[in-house]
């Protein structure tokens, strides 16, 4: 009988253990069936944390504006980039650079065709960030910048990322750099000098005119340049007001105007004003003849050994301008505003880079504009090419360098190409710019329109319509070729059949609703 019990229990331990190698078995099927569920992680050792996914290798395009004879080392640049970028997010950088008078054209007829690329450089004043937004071809960036942009995204004001919204979305990457600045005019300390020039009583572009006779007879004209700003369009602080999306659109505010009424800024006294004077310098032979494009006009400023141009009209002055030209021109120029420095939503969305709606890689192009915005090394490379090829360092303790004289990679365009503060200064005069600029970022007034962003979608038709009448007319306001009283009444007309009327009722509409959530 006890053999019995025994051999019972010995049986009932053998079926138990059965029982529980099976219903094992079971749960870790069902543990591997979820598992293939999950993504794939990489293998890890204890005390490691999991890795992520590893990534795909990606190539990414940037489309940026230039003078590619200032840059004819890119590839060199590239490779040197790619060195930085590819272990950090296994993407490679192809930087396609175009020439200025070419890059919007081949930009949009990128678009037009919806070939793919990446990402693209976009402002109100060249390849025109709201008619991208309302053509939809950038994406909304949002989402993106939380994810994959976290550094980015917090190094930029709230209030300047605001300015970036259309409809409520971000969609284009801030190159943050000063965002409030004065507009006046740039000096040749030469002319200072040989025309005994009173700079603290110059206020406004009419107290130079006295100098200017004289300026004839020793110095070149003003250049006269195609598609140049006209000097009213691309500074309404000067004139008491701000624009209200594209500079050139019809419809600007007041800044003292607390109603913040839309008004068109062509049928304005100040417009009408501001032309005449140029149309008076045209015909007193103060503009060169014949029309220049950008390079030829930037080719004669450096060549020119007696002066980079006695004045310059219209200029943002930004800290340390003067050694900008400075290190560009290599002439010595004093800078005078001639308005208060007004943080605008123009200023703050004034260099940026987009990623194309026909991007296949967004999220990798985001994980880049992380890398520019945040990595001072890949920015310098980006800005100033390779150390000891195209600059040396100077003063390694304040982070100043020289450029290497024709040396094959000279850009001057960092604003262009992430975080300016991230960068090196090009001359000793410079160190502590980056410092000020901050400082007059975030004590300057601001705008009444700041956060404030237009959606032209309801009149994109006319928007269009107005953009290409304002095209006709551009060179010769700019430029002072013809008589204010003769064009300016067609050119009105012609704005008026195109929706202009249409266009500032719209802007109205929306300033009113947008008043009621302040």
């Amino acid at each position: 009988m006890k053999r019995s019990r025994i051999r019972s229990r010995i049986i009932w331990a053998m079926v138990l253990v059965v029982l529980m190698m099976t219903a094992s078995a079971c749960a870790s099927k069902e543990e591997k069936a979820a598992e293939t569920t999950k993504p794939t992680a990489a293998a890890t050792t204890p005390g490691e944390e999991q890795k992520e996914p590893a990534l795909e290798p990606v190539e990414l395009t940037w489309y940026f504006p230039s003078g590619l004879q200032n840059i004819k080392d890119v590839q060199a640049v590239e490779d040197e980039m790619n060195k930085i970028v590819q272990p950090q997010i296994n993407a490679t950088i192809r930087l396609k650079p175009v020439d200025w008078g070419a890059f919007e054209q081949k930009v949009n007829t990128m678009n037009a065709a919806g070939e793919s690329y990446d990402m693209v450089f976009t402002a109100p004043w060249s390849n025109n960030y709201f008619q991208n937004v309302a053509k939809g071809s950038l994406k909304p960036l949002d989402d993106l910048l939380d994810q994959y942009a976290p550094k980015l995204k917090a190094s930029v004001p709230a209030k300047v990322w605001d300015a970036t919204r259309v409809g409520g979305k971000i969609y284009g990457s801030i190159n943050y750099q000063v965002v409030a600045m004065p507009f006046g005019a740039s000096i040749d300390q030469r002319f200072i000098d040989k025309y005994k020039v009173d700079v603290s009583a110059i206020t406004k572009y009419e107290d130079f005119e006295p100098y200017l006779a004289q300026w004839k007879e020793a110095f070149p004209p003003f250049y006269a340049v195609k598609g140049s700003s006209d000097g009213f369009t691309n500074q309404p602080p000067y004139f008491g007001m701000d624009s209200i999306g594209d500079d050139s659109l019809v419809g600007w505010v007041k800044l003292d105007d607390s109603e913040l009424k839309v008004i068109n800024q062509y049928a304005s006294p100040e417009f009408k004003s501001f032309m005449e004077l140029k149309r008076k310098w045209n015909k007193a032979g103060y503009f060169s003849k014949d029309l220049m494009d950008a390079a030829q006009v930037d080719a004669i400023a450096k060549n020119n050994k007696d002066v980079y141009t006695p004045f310059s009209i219209a200029t943002a002055l930004k800290p340390g301008n003067a050694a900008e030209v400075k290190e560009k021109y290599k002439a010595d120029v004093v800078d005078k505003p001639l308005s208060k420095a007004i943080v605008t939503t123009a200023r703050a969305i004034a260099t940026m880079t987009g990623i194309s709606e026909t991007s296949k890689n967004p999220e990798r192009a985001m994980m880049f504009l992380e890398l520019i915005n945040s990595d001072k090394a890949l920015y310098n490379l980006m800005s100033h090419g390779i150390e000891g090829k195209h600059y040396k360092i100077t003063d390694a303790d304040k982070g100043v360098i020289e450029s290497i004289v024709d040396s094959g990679y000279q850009p001057s365009s960092d604003w262009m190409f992430g975080n300016q503060f991230n960068g090196y200064y090009v001359s000793p005069s410079q160190v502590g710019v980056w410092e000020e600029t901050i400082e007059l970022n975030n004590t300057a007034d601001a705008s009444p329109l700041i956060g404030f962003s237009f959606d032209g979608e309801a009149v994109k038709t006319e928007i269009t319509a107005t953009a290409s009448v304002w095209k006709q007319y551009a060179d010769i306001f700019a430029n002072g070729l013809d008589d204010t009283d003769k064009v300016l009444p067609e050119f009105l007309e012609k704005m008026n059949k195109a929706g202009a009327e249409k266009i500032i009722a719209e802007k109205q509409r929306q300033i009113d609703e947008w008043k009621k959530t302040r």
